[in-house]
């Protein structure tokens, strides 16, 4: 009975630790255990996501690089978005962000960004807070439009922190044996 007590408070330990645990802490470990490599687009979040994966010891074993695409010109040169893409459907676009993440290194993953953090430059269609985020894997490429609440720097942190969780979800649902 004591060894059964014993085994399901180490149990839930280690399963409260995770779950206190930031989601670039548990992407960091799937990515170092696994040998893959991540790469970051980022426009509206300015380099935060890349930031808050190179704060990390060891990230240089998996963090292959990470751009700031803020203008459109840099998202034409540094990540091959074509002109006609950014002319028909905008720079904040699931089509731009999914061409973010699919061309921005030759890296396992690729997260990718693209919205409007505010205070101004929201329109009907994208309020300030909408953020396109995207993954690129091995298998396909995920995008989400998301809502973020808040100012600024609030809106930043909201859409770095729904960027890696859909990072880790594309991790997780390419786990071996799944």
């Amino acid at each position: 009975m004591y060894r059964i007590l014993a085994s399901t408070i180490g149990a839930l330990l280690a399963l409260t630790s995770c779950m206190r645990q930031q989601p670039e802490e548990r992407v960091h470990k799937l990515l170092t255990d696994r040998i893959q490599t991540l790469a970051t687009a980022e426009s509206c979040t300015g380099g935060t996501i890349a930031a808050r994966f190179t704060a990390m010891p060891g990230a240089s074993a998996y963090f292959k690089c990470g751009v700031v695409t803020y203008s459109l010109d840099a998202k034409q040169n540094f990540v091959n978005i074509c002109c006609d893409t950014i002319a028909r459907y905008g720079a904040v676009s699931e089509q731009v962000v999914r061409q973010m993440a699919e061309g921005v290194a030759n890296a396992h993953y690729a997260i990718a960004t693209t919205g409007i953090a505010g205070p101004t430059g929201g329109t009907p269609e994208y309020p300030v807070g909408s953020v396109w985020i995207a993954v690129s894997s091995p298998l396909r490429t995920t995008a989400r439009l998301i809502h973020a609440k808040g100012d600024r720097t609030q809106i930043i942190r909201e859409a770095g922190t729904a960027a890696i969780e859909l990072l880790e979800e594309e991790l997780l649902a390419a786990q071996p044996g799944k």
